[in-house]
């Protein structure tokens, strides 16, 4: 759409005897003192005019040009397709427009280009540079006995008038900018992308928290405190994505409000532009080549949700649920260490305690027998004491 309307582009569809229109003001005298819309019916001028001004209000001021669908004229007129065609093709013959791009429906784009809709014809105000008998009567289909009756009419358009002298070039009359089919944005909107520069110009500090959920820091906070805070989240997700500055910061949160109420934060959603939940990086980044950002921001995020509208555990989820799950490992681990530790030192202490000290004749100390050793001592003694007992008198 930008190469349609380049300068250099729309110089090159002008034709040979016509010059691009210096005011939208200029090219709209000229064709209400054009001879040729004198000799039109009552109701066909009255469509001409009707058609006139919704150009003068559609146009575009910098490039001065005319984007539109013959459909969406017609609906407005009130008429047929061919009506409205009739009436360009006639703006055309009066050197009054020409075409800088023709239309073409969806059916016949070429797959090669990527589009799927059709694109509306672009035409460019123009007014006849020379103004001769021989282009009134071509123009006009008159004969040579009435040239003589028409007045000459001078073509030629004065400077563009001072201010106050025409409506201003934001004026809309009575259509509004969304009836226009020349995609532009609204009052609303530009103001508040104007906002949205203003803030992040003054910006010196994270406005929130990149790690941190988004949500007021009372409980029970007011829904405008709901707002604020995620107006604040949606300007730091425009600070870092450039490209999101181009849709208002109402619309990001819009689309990132689901995510926010699921537990994401900032650094997740800037991390969803980039990267697959399966953990594998976009091969195209948000630096060119966007054409609607708003589409292109819900698609990312919509990669990062349920078949139910539930959004998937954001990576600052996952990274907290795995450290939790590390420390809980390394509680438990901590805990059979302690357990093994107690079990040996209540062997130990309870072996210390069976311990028998033997003095030597000597009185030095002899250190603690092997278990063979002290098993078959007691078994030995164990031995001798039964046959003591069966050789004492009255044993049994």
């Amino acid at each position: 759409m930008a190469y349609e309307r380049s300068k250099a582009v729309v110089l090159r569809a002008v034709p040979k005897g016509c010059r691009l229109a210096r005011h939208v003001v200029a090219w709209k005298r000229a064709v209400l003192e054009h001879p040729a819309l004198e000799l039109m019916r009552a109701d066909g001028r009255a469509n001409m005019l009707a058609l006139v001004e919704i150009i003068a209000v559609q146009q575009d001021p910098a490039s001065r040009t005319w984007r539109t669908t013959w459909g969406w004229v017609a609906q407005r007129l009130g008429v047929h397709e061919d009506s409205v065609g009739r009436m360009i093709r006639r703006l055309k013959s009066w050197g009054l427009l020409a075409v800088v791009a023709t239309g073409r429906s969806a059916a016949h784009t070429p797959r090669s280009t990527g589009k799927k809709q059709g694109e509306a014809p672009v035409y460019a105000l123009t007014t006849p540079a020379s103004h001769s008998p021989a282009t009134v009567s071509e123009a006009t289909g008159a004969t040579p006995e009435t040239e003589q009756e028409l007045d000459p009419v001078d073509i030629n358009v004065d400077p563009v008038p001072p201010k106050g002298a025409c409506s201003p070039p934001h004026a809309r009359e009575s259509l509004s900018p969304m009836d226009a089919a020349t995609p532009r944005p609204s009052t609303k909107a530009t103001a508040q992308r104007r906002e949205v520069q203003a803030a992040l110009a003054k910006r010196t500090a994270p406005l929130w928290p990149a790690h941190a959920t988004v949500r007021p820091s009372r409980v029970g906070a007011a829904r405008s405190e709901w707002k604020q805070a995620y107006r604040l989240a949606g300007l730091e997700i425009q600070h870092h994505a450039l490209v999101l500055r181009r849709i208002t910061t109402a619309y990001v949160v819009s689309v990132a409000k689901v995510h926010f109420e699921a537990g994401w934060s900032i650094a997740d959603v800037l991390h969803a532009l980039d990267w697959t939940p399966t953990g594998v990086r976009y091969p195209h980044d948000a630096v060119a080549g966007i054409e609607n950002p708003g589409a292109w921001f819900a698609a990312r995020l919509r990669a990062w949700t349920h078949a139910d509208g539930t959004p998937h555990r954001s990576p600052d989820q996952r990274a907290a649920a795995e450290a939790e799950q590390r420390r809980a490992e390394a509680v438990a681990a901590a805990a059979r260490h302690a357990a093994r530790q107690a079990a040996a030192k209540a062997d130990v202490e309870g072996s210390g305690a069976e311990r028998v000290a033997v003095r030597s004749a000597e009185g030095g100390s002899v250190a603690r027998r092997p278990l063979k050793e002290r098993f078959a001592a007691a078994y030995a003694a164990g031995l001798a004491e039964a046959a003591r007992r069966a050789g004492a008198p009255g044993s049994p």
